[in-house]
């Protein structure tokens, strides 16, 4: 799984945690805008590295399956 798969999934679930009322969309959009935000300061290395362990780790779960 990559980052762009890990993007997705979490774009569903702000998605779905919008429809379902639990969350506002203006919390969705400071979520998303705090990613972004966060993936430019020098820790995105650190983020993205993480992001990429915990999604290959998931892949690898799943096909385990």
């Amino acid at each position: 799984m990559s980052v762009i798969g890990a993007a997705i999934i979490l774009g569903l679930v702000v998605a779905a945690l919008v429809k379902m009322k639990v969350a506002r969309p203006v919390v969705a959009i400071v979520c998303v805008l705090f990613g972004l935000v966060l993936g430019a300061t020098p820790i995105g290395d650190a983020v993205y590295s993480a992001v990429a362990s915990v999604g290959a780790w998931l892949a690898d779960a799943v096909t385990g399956v």
